[in-house]
């Protein structure tokens, strides 16, 4: 007569005192903050496409996303769950007991065939991650979603001021390449947190911090939100730290950023009266305006900040090109998005004329830097001096 491994732990009384040990040391994991669960290490950075969840098996309830799969000869069953921020959980099942399988959460359990689940669920688990999984570049979902939101309302990206510590992450304003927003991975004990007290477990845990520039006057007025800390790092007078772990709602994350954005950026230079002077960049990569312009003088573009019917644009080629090509007039803004049906995103348009061609030789980021603009990293005013040099051109 033959004994499965599960049974003879069952009539010992041994799994359940071992399994009672693993959730206990489970739920410790958990209650001191730390996030870093099984499944977590494998989505990291990344983010669920739902067309790719459903071609893969999952099945989707109000707000989740769920699959199951039994693995290791039907002996365990993978419990997959995808939430509708993106956030992974599961549970591996014990099919003989019907209970979760808790070993392989924690880390001092050993065994040559813990092992072997370990390394099967997590083929599962790698699976899931390659087919229905796109990368992103922040572990934080709130961290991606501002990301998004700063491309589409100013096509602003972001870099790396640190190469020792790339795990930072800068945004900067177009105009003049200040810093707005910092964003950096932080153990919460390193806050200031005197005047809001942290509890043990979030003392111990690791998220992102985003840094930004406030108003003065607002300082005491933000310190009581939520997610919202004295400066680390900075002037604890003119910035503060924010978590990027949802404390704060997204409407008040991007709208502290933006402010934070507005209080660096130079004072731009506009017209007292008649057209305002712009550029803005066009990726030769992804966006072929050459080719456009050969069948047509009238072009539709997203439309860019406050720019309005009558101002004038220069379209700047970036690299490799890294010129002002194109001169353009705008003939109407703010038009309701008909044309880019494929494109949900964008809510406007406006559209553009081509007054002039310029040779790339005529206005490169050289002479531009010379007339005080030293970026062009998404829309923004020209300079006096530049316009000038554009007015004789024209």
């Amino acid at each position: 007569m033959s004994i499965s491994w599960s049974s003879f732990f069952v009539t010992t009384g041994w799994l359940k005192s071992a399994q009672a040990f693993c959730y206990n040391k489970r739920k410790l994991k958990i209650d001191r903050g730390d996030r870093m669960t099984f499944e977590s290490q494998y989505f990291k950075r990344k983010s669920p496409n739902p067309q790719k969840l459903l071609d893969f098996g999952f099945k989707k309830d109000e707000t989740n996303y769920r699959y199951s799969q039994t693995i290791m000869a039907g002996n365990f069953e993978a419990q997959i769950l995808v939430s509708q921020q993106g956030q992974v959980s599961g549970r591996l099942m014990d099919t003989d007991l019907d209970e979760e399988y808790t070993a392989i959460h924690v880390d001092s359990q050993i065994g040559s065939y813990l092992g072997q689940v370990r390394e099967t669920y997590g083929d599962l688990l790698q699976e899931i991650a390659a087919s229905c999984f796109e990368d992103t570049p922040f572990d934080q979902a709130q961290t991606n979603r501002l990301v998004q939101h700063l491309k589409e309302k100013f096509a602003d990206d972001f870099d790396h001021p640190f190469a020792k510590y790339p795990q930072y992450a800068s945004f900067r304003h177009p105009a003049n390449n200040k810093w707005y927003a910092l964003v950096f991975p932080l153990k919460l004990d390193k806050l200031d947190s005197q005047a809001k007290p942290l509890t043990e477990s979030d003392l111990q845990r690791e998220t992102e911090v985003i840094n930004i520039k406030i108003d003065k006057k607002d300082l005491d007025d933000l310190l009581k939100k939520p997610g919202i800390y004295p400066s680390y790092h900075m002037n604890k007078q003119s910035w503060i730290s924010l978590l990027m772990d949802d404390s704060l709602p997204d409407k008040e994350v991007f709208d502290l950023v933006e402010t934070s954005r507005d209080l660096v950026g130079p004072k731009s230079f506009r017209a007292e009266s008649g057209p305002d002077y712009w550029l803005i960049p066009a990726n030769p990569k992804y966006y072929d305006i050459d080719a456009e312009f050969a069948t047509t003088d009238t072009v539709y573009w997203t439309q860019k900040a406050q720019i309005k019917k009558g101002d004038w644009v220069c379209i700047y080629m970036t690299s490799p090109i890294q010129a002002v090509r194109y001169a353009c007039q705008v003939l109407e803004s703010q038009i309701p998005n008909e044309v880019y049906q494929d494109r949900p995103d964008v809510k406007e348009i406006m559209t553009l004329k081509r007054v002039k061609t310029f040779a790339d030789q005529d206005f490169p980021l050289a002479t531009l830097k010379e007339a005080g603009v030293k970026a062009v990293r998404g829309p923004r005013h020209m300079t006096k001096a530049l316009i000038d040099k554009i007015k004789k051109a024209l």
